[in-house]
């Protein structure tokens, strides 16, 4: 029985965590084109590089 418990209790966390962690995933997908205006290009820094 505590084998089980040993076992099974942090399958379950690690579980909820997935879970959790999918469920946020799907939520920003659906909010983050609402702010696709609002993000702004960085350049690049590949010139810099060359300089040196």
């Amino acid at each position: 029985m505590s084998l089980w418990l040993i076992i099974g209790i942090p399958l379950l966390f690690l579980l909820g965590l997935f879970m959790n962690a999918i469920k946020d995933m799907k939520r920003l997908e659906k909010e983050l084109p609402k702010y696709k205006d609002k993000i702004r290009k960085i350049p690049d820094d590949e010139d810099e590089d060359e300089k040196k």
